[in-house]
This record gives C-alpha cells, structure tokens and sequence, in this order.
C-alpha cells in the first residue's frame, strides 16, 4: 500500500491507501482542514482537543443529516417504484380499452354493412311491388 504525507489540523502525519482510496483521502484531509480553518478564530482560545471535537460533532451532524437524506432518497425510490407500477397498470388498462374499442368500431362496421345490405335488399322488394302493383293496376285497368 502506497503512503501519502499530509497535513491535518497543522500536523504532518503520514497515511497509508488503497490505490482506489487516494481521492477520497486526499478529499476528507481537505474537509478536516477547512473546517480546522472554519474554527480558527478560536485557536489560542480554546484547546485544540475541543477544537478537534467541535469539528468532529460537526462532521457527526453532517453524518446525521447524509443518513436521513440516504433514508428519504430510498423512500422516494421506493414511491417511484410504486408509481411506475401504476403507470404500468394504467398503460395497460388504456391499451386493453383501445383494443376494446377498436373491437366494437370493427362490429360496428360490419353492422353498418349489413345494414346498407338489408336496406338494399328493402329497396329491391320495394320496386318489385311497385311493379306487381303496377301491373296489377294495368290489368284491372285493361
């Protein structure tokens, strides 16, 4: 493991990493020493353990507030989750009344055409009365 020297709160010290681990190291050093510099008004004033511990209820706090953000987000994916099921279920109700619909305007095609087929043949039997009728007169009339 390969080591690294830093420096945290004015101390050099050196730390030993993973190869993967190097910039997340090199990223809480930063974190530790901003906050070191975030309390330097305090130096001279206050001993550097309280310092330490102040910084470290922080990060503690910061630590808290990750968890119940961690916690929310998976609640919100949870109701993702549950939402696109129900999209999922409303997708498919529309896509069954689409194809139901398009059942019926199907029938109702083929009853239009039967229909126009009855009122022909209604029509056809109409003029042959007409005509029988016709005849029927001209042969009284005869």
């Amino acid at each position: 493991m390969p080591d690294l020297e830093v420096t945290i709160f004015n101390q050099r010290i050196k730390l030993s990493y993973q190869d993967n681990e190097k910039a997340r190291l090199i990223n809480a050093v930063e974190i530790l020493n901003e906050n070191w510099k975030k309390l330097s008004h305090l130096h001279g004033k206050v001993s550097d353990i309280k310092i330490i511990t102040l910084i470290s209820l922080e990060l503690q706090d910061s630590l808290a507030n990750l968890d119940a953000v961690k916690d929310n987000l998976k609640n919100q994916e949870i109701k993702v989750g549950l939402l696109q099921k129900e999209i999922e279920k409303k997708n498919s109700e529309i896509k069954n009344s689409y194809e139901t619909i398009n059942k019926f305007e199907s029938e109702l095609a083929k009853k239009n055409d039967e229909l126009l087929k009855i009122e022909k043949i209604i029509e056809d039997v109409n003029n042959e009365l007409l005509d029988i009728k016709k005849n029927i007169l001209n042969i009284n009339n005869d």
